[in-house]
């Protein structure tokens, strides 16, 4: 089990809307990726 320490000020935090976001990008990107595929 790793064990992280949490910097609240630290630059690179995200919160859990940008999480989200970039998730729900790569899904979007994924899906585009496949319809790519299909004219190639």
């Amino acid at each position: 089990m790793r064990k992280f320490r949490v910097y609240p000020n630290h630059p690179i935090v995200m919160d859990t809307e940008q999480i989200n976001a970039i998730g729900t990008a790569l899904v979007d990107l994924s899906e585009r990726t496949e319809q790519l595929r299909g004219y190639l």
